[in-house]
């Protein structure tokens, strides 16, 4: 359970590491599965996910091998301890597998008009990276604070000037720092859907505790790729996003409706129609909800 102080450095920073949520054979067998279904999919090579998710996948929760990663009791309970007691899943959830590097300044969130200087957003994503970036590349960046600024094209430059009075809630890559996020196996990531972030963060052997912005990142990765601590092994990630009832989340989904590929992927899903899965939500006070017909 987290106190007063974690949940106010939560909103603060706009994200949140969890240790040791999940054991080392729970991290083996998510691995396998991951490296399997993938590798199923796409073959043995980088992988390009946009073609993945063209395919019939399903939520991670309608996996087998993967619902202890969503019905985990420490993971639910910290959720609830940020967005309050009714915590909401809907199916929004993936896995990667030796993903072809994807590094890029943004946020996720969607349909997003609430002022950010004066509102909380009220879902978050989970990452559960399954090897080690304490001490290797290809973790997550994020820009602490950025949850509070501004998103290229959102149509509230005036906000600027009445509310704060300042360009740094526009360009956040400026003007707040980035950090490598340190987790290991088992650890996990919670940031709000408005926190800036990016993804393979890359280490440098002369300077691993120093955070560039991704335009650096990938010229050094591809012209001088020696300069790099590489990953420890092949990257494995689960993602899954959470959020509270809300106008906000009404919006999300609405967005996430708008994709063919997400909509496919939850008509796949069947955790709906899963007792036992049922079942366990109701222990953990984990809405599930239907968002297809």
């Amino acid at each position: 359970m987290l106190n007063e102080d974690k949940i106010k450095q939560f909103w603060k920073d706009g994200y949140l590491i969890v240790k040791n949520v999940y054991s080392k054979n729970e991290i083996e067998t998510y691995r396998n599965f991951i490296s399997k279904e993938s590798k199923k999919n796409l073959g043995e090579e980088s992988l390009n996910y946009k073609e993945l998710e063209q395919k019939n996948l399903k939520d991670v929760l309608s996996y087998p091998e993967l619902q202890s990663a969503i019905l985990n009791k420490k993971l639910i309970s910290t959720i609830r301890d940020i967005l309050g007691d009714e915590v909401v899943y809907w199916g929004y959830s993936s896995f990667r597998w030796n993903e072809k590097p994807y590094r890029s300044f943004h946020n996720d969130a969607k349909n997003d008009f609430d002022c950010p200087f004066t509102t909380k957003y009220p879902l978050v994503r989970v990452g559960v990276y399954l090897q080690n970036h304490s001490d290797f590349s290809n973790g997550v960046k994020v820009w602490k604070g950025s949850c509070h600024t501004l998103r290229y094209g959102r149509k509230l430059l005036k906000k600027i000037f009445i509310e704060k009075g300042s360009f740094k809630y526009l360009f956040p890559q400026q003007f707040y720092k980035s950090v490598n996020v340190k987790t290991e196996a088992g650890d996990v990531i919670i940031w709000n859907l408005r926190t800036c972030h990016s993804g393979s963060a890359v280490r440098l052997k002369m300077l691993p505790n120093v955070s560039f912005h991704p335009l650096i990142e990938n010229f050094i990765a591809n012209y001088f790729p020696k300069m790099m601590i590489q990953e420890e092994k092949e990257r494995a990630v689960i993602f899954s996003t959470f959020g509270s009832e809300s106008f906000s989340l009404e919006n999300f989904i609405k967005d996430n409706l708008k994709h063919i590929e997400m909509k496919n992927i939850f008509k796949n899903s069947s955790f709906l129609q899963n007792e036992e899965i049922k079942k366990k939500s109701k222990e953990l006070n984990l809405k599930l909800k239907n968002v297809v017909s």
